[in-house]
């Protein structure tokens, strides 16, 4: 599915006879993972801004964790890490992201570590981003923005998101 977005856009833009050279990206739920996993398996995809919402676990910026946890074990160096980190990505939360018994949470360990619910494990998930590049000395283009109110819905998260579109 990875592979499907870059040409998909090219075929968009033929047929619109379109000029856009990016794109922004946008997934809630699976598709938030779907979004920053994308970023960091194809790091030359032409995406202008990542906007990943609600996501149920992460694959963390972690090169010391096993994938799927973590990127240990892929082949991503120091300048994809290093460059994904820069990339503008925005970590968008529903603030009442916080059930901890939902049905399609996941709560294996390595999901559980990584917090006990949605809000918990996306603030996790973009702190680890931002300690790792302060602590390399990289540029961080990653923000967290939340939804005051909000918890895992889909249709409350897209207002929000398309304003974040570029």
């Amino acid at each position: 599915a990875f592979s499907a977005i870059e040409p998909l856009f090219d075929d968009v833009v033929g047929r619109l006879e379109g000029r856009q050279t990016g794109y922004s990206i946008f997934g809630h739920s699976a598709g938030s993972q779907f979004v920053h996993r994308f970023l960091f398996f194809k790091p030359q995809a032409r995406v202008i801004r990542y906007i990943a919402a609600n996501a149920g676990w992460y694959t963390f910026a972690d090169p010391d964790v096993a994938f799927p946890f973590g990127l240990d074990g892929l082949d991503i160096d120091d300048e994809a890490l290093k460059n994904a980190l820069a990339k503008d990505v925005v970590v968008l939360l529903g603030t009442k992201d916080t059930d901890r018994a939902a049905r399609s949470l996941n709560k294996s360990d390595g999901a559980m570590k990584q917090g006990k619910h949605r809000f918990a494990r996306g603030k996790a998930f973009y702190k680890a981003a931002q300690s790792l590049a302060a602590k390399k000395g990289w540029d961080f283009g990653w923000s967290l923005q939340t939804v005051n109110g909000v918890g895992h819905s889909n249709g409350k998260m897209a207002p929000k998101a398309a304003r974040l579109v570029r």
